[in-house]
C-alpha cells in the first residue's frame, strides 16, 4: 500500500485474529459472508454507489487491510481512499434465478479475499426484473458482524434517499472501531478471569450433541465452514412476546433455557455448558451501538439441569446468570479457555440470537428492501439460530458428516414443543416437560460399539454389587473399567469420573502406566497426547466409544494453544509431550505453548534417523498451527540441536525467527576420549553427583538417606508403585532396548516405555551424527548453574561456536537436568517471561 494512502494502523482484536488464523489454515472462503437483500423500485445504480462511497468513507473498518508477515503481531491498515469493486448483472432473461443465484454464490466464495489489499469486500447487483435486484455484498467476517453489516446498510439507504431528495449528508463523527479496540485494551483482565474461573470451576467435559452416530457420542470439534452444511429452518406462528412480558424475561433467556433443556434430554447430563454469540455491544462505551466493525463475542452458557425446580424459577435464575456474566463480555473466548484450564472446546454447539437491527421496510423510501440476510456462519459442529420476528424464525445449521437432516427437523420439533409447554405451564417443574434422561437414551446405551476393543464388556458381565457401588459415578462398564485401572495407577480411591488426570498430579511416569493397562484389558493404542483431549475417565470413555477414536499421531501437540503472545514451539527431546504440562501452566495462560515430539513415539518404526528430518517433519507440523513467521522456538537436551535445525530450515525458507531458546541443551560434538579426558569427566560426575544429594537432602548429615533411597528406586524399578517420590522432576524410567526385529503388527502394541527407549537410542545416533551449521539468529540460554560438562563446552555449552550473535546465557538455580522440578521450573518460568517480554 502507498504510504501517502495510509489513515492510521492499530492491532487486531483477538476474534479478528481467531478469524485471521482460520482463514490462512483452512479454505479461500472461511469466514467470508454474502449479506444479501432483495430490493425493489426504480434503482438509481449512481446514486446507489455514491452512497455507498460515502458510507465506506465514513467508517474505517470498510477500508482496512490485515497484515501478518514480518511482524510480531498481526495488524490492520486503514487506507484513506478505496476503490470499491462492483459487479452488475443483467438475469432479466434467466428461467432459473435461483440455481443461477446459487451457482454464484459458490463461485463467488471461492474466490476468497486477498486480505492485505482493500478493501475486504466487492459489491454486486443482479437485475432479477425491471423493478427488483437481488443485492449481494460479499465481505469477510474478520472485519464485520452482523450488527454492523446491517447497520452499514441502513446508513446506505438513508444516505441514498438524502442524495435523491438533495437533502444535506450528516457531518458529525462517528466512533471509530479503532476506540472500541482502545476501550477493550483497558478493561480488569484479572476480575474477568476470577469471574470466568468461578463460573468455570469443576466443569468436566463438552455436552455430547445428538449426532447421526450416537446420542451420547462426544464431537471432536471441526470447523464446519470445512464441511457441507446441512441447514433446516422452521417459523413459529406462536406469539411469545406477551408470555415474556408477563413474565419478565428476555427472548435470549427463554432460548437458552430451552436450548438447554434439549442437550439435557438428547446427553443425560445435568452440567449443560453451550456457547452463546453476544453482540459486544452491552459495554459502557458510549456511542457503542453506532460502531461498524467486529464486536460480537462468544461466550459459554453454564446451566445447572435440576429436575425438581419450577420452571419459571429456573429460567429468572438463568437470567439473573446472564445479568451477572454480561460485566465481563469483553473476555474473549481464547482468553476464558485458558482460565478454565480445559484442554480443546469448551463447547461442541452454538446459540446465536439475531437481534440486531433488522432492516425494516419504510414506507417514505423510494426503494423496498427485503429479505435481509447477513450471511453469518459458524466454526461448530451444530448451530442453532433465531431470527426475531413474527414469526419466530429458527434455523439449524449442521455438518453434515455428524448429522442427517432427520435429525436436525426431529430437533427443531421438539424445540417447539417444549416452548409450547413452558409457555403454556410456566409454574411445573423440569421433569414435567421432559421425560427422563433413561427414556431419552432408550436402549442406545446398552448398544455403544467400542471400536478400540476386541471384547466390549456389557452391563451383563459385571455383578450387581459392582453395579450398585458405581452407580454414583460410572454410566455403563466401559466407565467401570476405566476407573478400576485409573485407580490402581494414580492410587486415588474412589475416583470420580470427571476427576482430571493432570489435577491428580499425573505426570508422564503415571501415564506409560495407565496407557499400558489400558492396552492390555482394552486393546488401547492410543498416544498419550489423548490425555489432553480426554484428561478424565468419562470423556476417556466417550473418546474410546467413538467410531475414529483419534486422528493420526502427530509430532505436534497443542497443551495451551490460547493466549495473545507469540506461539513458541518447545522440543523435549526423547520426552513426550506430556512432560510439559505443567512448564507450560508456569508460562501463564497468555502464551500459547506446542509441545513437539517424535513421531515415532506411536510405536511404529524407527524411520527418523536424523535431525535434519526430525526438524523438517516438526515445520510441516507448526505450519499448520502457524503458517508464517516469525516463529519462536526452543528445546531442552536433545531437543535443542532439534530447534537449531527448525531455525535454521526456516530461515531458507525465507522465514524470521524471534528467537531459539535453549534450556540445558549442548550443543552436539564428541568429546575425546583419551584417557585425561575420561578421568577428568568421571571426576566431574562425582562432583556433580555429591552436590546434588547434598542439595536435595538439605546437607550432608542428611547424606546417610542416601543409601535407604538408592534401594528404594532399585525395589521400584522391579515393583512400580502407583506414584513416585521424584515424579516433580518429570523424569522417566527407561527400560533396555526393545528387540528392533519384531514384526510390525507388535510394533503397534509395544509397551510404552520401550517406546521412549527406542527413541532415546534414536536420538543418541541421530546427535552423533548432526553437525550444525552456523546460525545466524538469536540464541538464548538458560543453563542450571550446576553443570556436568561445561569444562569442556564452556558457559555457553558449546553452542557459541556456531552462533553469529554473542549466545544470551541466563543461570538458573539448581542442577543439569533437573530444572523442571518443583524447585527451579518455577524460577525458570519467570526468567523465560520476562526474556519473553523484551523481544
Amino acid at each position: 500500500m502507498d504510504k501517502q494512502n495510509i489513515e492510521t494502523i492499530y492491532p487486531l482484536a483477538p476474534l479478528q485474529q481467531a478469524f485471521l488464523w482460520h482463514s490462512l489454515q483452512e479454505s479461500s472462503q472461511a469466514g467470508l459472508l454474502h449479506v444479501r437483500c432483495t430490493l425493489r423500485g426504480q434503482l438509481d445504480l449512481d446514486r446507489f454507489r455514491q452512497a455507498w462511497g460515502w458510507v465506506v468513507n465514513r467508517h474505517q473498518i470498510l477500508r482496512a487491510s490485515v497484515h501478518w508477515e514480518g511482524i510480531k503481531h498481526p495488524l490492520q491498515v486503514i487506507a484513506r481512499k478505496v476503490q470499491l469493486p462492483w459487479l452488475s448483472l443483467d438475469w432479466r432473461d434467466k428461467k432459473d434465478d435461483l440455481t443461477a443465484l446459487t451457482n454464484f454464490l459458490a463461485e463467488d466464495g471461492d474466490r476468497g479475499f486477498n486480505l492485505t489489499q482493500s478493501p475486504i469486500m466487492r459489491l454486486t447487483l443482479i437485475q432479477q426484473q425491471e423493478q427488483k435486484w437481488e443485492f449481494i455484498w460479499t465481505c469477510h467476517h474478520l472485519m464485520l458482524d452482523g450488527w454492523s453489516c446491517a447497520l452499514a446498510l441502513e446508513e446506505v439507504w438513508d444516505i441514498y434517499e438524502k442524495l435523491e431528495q438533495n437533502q444535506p449528508l450528516p457531518g458529525s463523527p462517528v466512533l471509530t472501531y479503532q476506540a472500541y479496540l482502545r476501550w477493550l485494551k483497558q478493561q480488569d483482565q484479572a476480575s474477568a478471569a476470577r469471574f470466568w474461573q468461578e463460573r468455570l470451576d469443576g466443569f468436566a467435559a463438552p455436552t455430547p450433541l445428538p449426532t447421526k452416530t450416537s446420542f451420547l457420542s462426544s464431537l471432536t470439534p471441526s470447523l464446519a465452514q470445512n464441511q457441507k452444511q446441512l441447514s433446516v429452518e422452521q417459523t413459529i406462528s406462536l406469539d411469545i412476546s406477551a408470555f415474556l412480558t408477563s413474565q419478565q424475561l428476555t427472548l435470549t433467556t427463554l432460548m437458552q433455557g430451552l436450548w438447554a433443556l434439549l442437550l439435557y434430554h438428547h446427553s443425560s447430563q445435568t452440567d449443560i455448558l453451550f456457547g452463546l454469540t453476544v453482540s459486544g455491544r452491552q459495554v459502557d462505551l458510549p456511542g457503542v451501538e453506532t460502531v461498524v466493525g467486529l464486536l460480537i463475542n462468544v461466550l459459554p452458557v453454564r446451566v445447572q439441569i435440576l429436575p425438581d425446580e419450577p420452571i419459571l424459577t429456573w429460567l429468572q435464575r438463568l437470567q439473573t446468570q446472564q445479568i451477572n456474566a454480561n460485566p465481563y463480555s469483553y473476555a474473549s473466548l481464547d482468553q476464558i479457555q485458558a482460565w478454565s484450564r480445559q484442554p480443546g472446546r469448551l463447547f461442541n454447539s452454538l446459540l446465536v440470537i439475531e437481534n440486531y437491527p433488522v432492516l425494516e421496510p419504510v414506507s417514505e423510501r423510494s426503494i423496498k428492501v427485503e429479505n435481509f440476510q447477513s450471511g453469518v456462519v459458524s466454526t461448530y459442529a451444530l448451530a442453532l439460530m433465531i431470527k426475531p420476528g413474527k414469526p419466530l424464525t429458527l434455523s439449524l445449521r449442521a455438518d453434515s458428516e455428524q448429522f442427517e437432516a432427520e435429525t436436525l427437523k426431529n430437533l427443531l420439533f421438539q424445540f417447539q414443543s417444549l416452548l409450547n409447554l413452558i409457555i403454556e405451564n410456566p409454574l411445573q417443574t423440569l421433569r414435567d416437560v421432559l421425560p427422563s434422561p433413561e427414556q431419552a437414551k432408550g436402549n442406545k446405551r446398552n448398544n455403544l460399539s467400542v471400536a478400540s476393543r476386541t471384547t466390549p464388556v456389557t452391563e451383563a458381565d459385571l455383578s450387581r454389587e459392582t453395579l450398585e457401588t458405581n452407580l454414583a459415578t460410572a454410566r455403563n462398564a466401559l466407565e467401570l473399567e476405566l476407573i478400576q485401572i485409573w485407580e490402581s495407577v494414580l492410587g486415588v480411591r474412589p475416583l470420580s469420573v470427571e476427576a482430571s488426570f493432570f489435577e491428580l498430579d499425573g505426570n508422564s511416569l503415571m501415564a506409560i502406566r495407565l496407557f499400558n493397562q489400558m492396552q492390555q484389558q482394552l486393546n488401547c493404542t492410543l498416544p498419550l497426547a489423548s490425555l489432553f483431549k480426554a484428561p478424565n475417565v468419562r470423556q476417556f470413555a466417550e473418546l474410546l466409544t467413538q467410531a475414529q477414536p483419534v486422528s493420526s499421531w502427530s509430532s505436534l501437540v497443542p497443551i495451551q494453544p490460547s493466549g495473545s503472545w507469540q506461539p513458541f514451539f518447545f522440543h523435549g527431546g526423547s520426552a513426550d509431550a506430556l512432560t510439559w504440562v505443567r512448564f507450560s501452566h508456569l508460562l501463564g495462560v497468555e502464551q500459547p505453548f506446542y509441545a513437539l515430539q517424535r513421531p515415532d513415539l506411536d510405536g511404529t518404526e524407527i524411520v527418523h534417523t536424523s535431525v535434519e528430518v526430525l526438524a523438517a517433519t516438526c515445520i510441516e507440523e507448526m505450519r499448520t498451527v502457524q503458517p508464517k513467521g516469525p516463529y519462536l522456538v526452543g528445546g531442552h537436551c536433545f531437543g535443542g540441536a532439534i530447534a537449531i535445525e527448525i531455525a535454521q530450515q526456516l530461515q531458507a525458507q525465507g522465514e524470521d525467527i524471534t528467537s531459539v531458546i535453549l534450556i540445558d541443551a549442548y550443543c552436539p560434538e564428541p568429546i575425546p576420549q583419551t584417557p585425561l579426558v575420561k578421568l577428568q569427566n568421571r571426576l566431574q560426575l562425582l562432583f556433580f553427583w555429591l552436590r546434588k544429594n547434598y542439595y536435595y537432602y538439605g546437607g550432608w548429615k542428611n547424606l546417610g538417606q542416601l543409601s535407604r533411597k538408592i534401594w528404594q528406586r532399585l525395589r521400584r524399578q522391579n515393583h512400580p508403585s502407583p506414584r513416585d517420590d521424584n515424579a516433580g522432576e518429570e523424569n522417566m524410567m527407561i527400560p533396555p532396548s526393545y528387540n528392533s526385529q519384531a514384526t510390525q503388527t507388535t510394533v503397534a502394541h509395544l509397551p510404552y516405555e520401550y517406546r521412549y527407549a527406542r527413541a532415546q537410542e534414536a536420538n543418541e545416533i541421530a546427535h552423533e551424527n548432526y553437525s550444525p551449521q552456523p546460525y545466524s539468529g538469536q540464541v538464548k540460554l538458560f543453563r542450571a548453574e550446576i553443570q556436568i560438562l561445561d569444562w569442556y563446552f564452556g558457559s555457553s555449552l558449546g553452542w557459541q561456536k556456531i552462533a553469529k550473535k554473542q549466545v544470551d546465557i541466563t543461570n538458573i538455580p539448581g542442577f543439569f537436568g533437573n530444572l523442571f522440578n518443583q524447585k527451579s521450573a518455577p524460577i525458570l518460568a519467570d526468567e523465560i517471561k520476562k526474556y519473553l517480554s523484551t523481544l
